[in-house]
């Protein structure tokens, strides 16, 4: 019987690595209209950091897409274990909208009329990804969570409430051998 490995020693090694900040190469932005914009982590890079620090996990699509009007909707859990001896399986969901591709100029309130031909079909990875990495953020700093965040310091929280914190320039967590 081959004898299982684990990444972290311990709970508290896997939550100092959920904390962790990703170097700024792997952040991406995009416009949101109005000079806004948004930064995040491609899910392809949250993917691969739950690979890392997870000893297995699992997407699971927990509703059919639904479709409201011209938008279709996706919810997905993640059901993974910790990489560290004894960790229990856990559970996140995750949600996304997209609009449903039309044809350029088409009115969006004369919806399924101007629809792409096969947009769902071209449409549903990427929802389902843009799913995955809701739930992901929801776990961490290591998948993106508080990129764009800026935490109050002037809040008044009880004496025994403490917050982790990172910095924000964090060096990339150090490989284990």
């Amino acid at each position: 019987m081959q004898k299982e490995i684990f990444k972290f020693s311990t709970r508290e090694e896997y939550l100092q690595a959920l904390d962790a900040v990703l170097p700024e190469k792997y952040e991406q932005t995009r416009k949101l209209g109005g000079n806004k914009t948004h930064t995040y982590l491609p899910t392809a890079i949250q993917e691969a950091v739950a690979d890392d620090i997870f000893h297995y996990w699992n997407v699971e699509i927990i509703s059919d897409p639904v479709v409201i009007i011209n938008e279709v909707i996706l919810k997905v859990k993640i059901c993974f274990s910790p990489s560290y001896p004894d960790a229990g399986e856990f559970t996140v969901a995750g949600i996304a909208a997209q609009p449903i591709q039309q044809i350029k100029g088409s009115d969006a309130s004369k919806f399924p009329t101007g629809k792409v031909l096969n947009a769902l079909e071209y449409n549903l990875p990427s929802l389902k990804s843009r799913a995955v990495g809701n739930a992901l953020e929801s776990l961490g700093n290591i998948f993106g969570r508080n990129i764009s965040r800026r935490l109050n310091q002037n809040e008044s929280l009880p004496k025994n409430f403490t917050l982790r914190k990172h910095d924000s320039k964090e060096k990339e967590p150090a490989k284990k051998s």
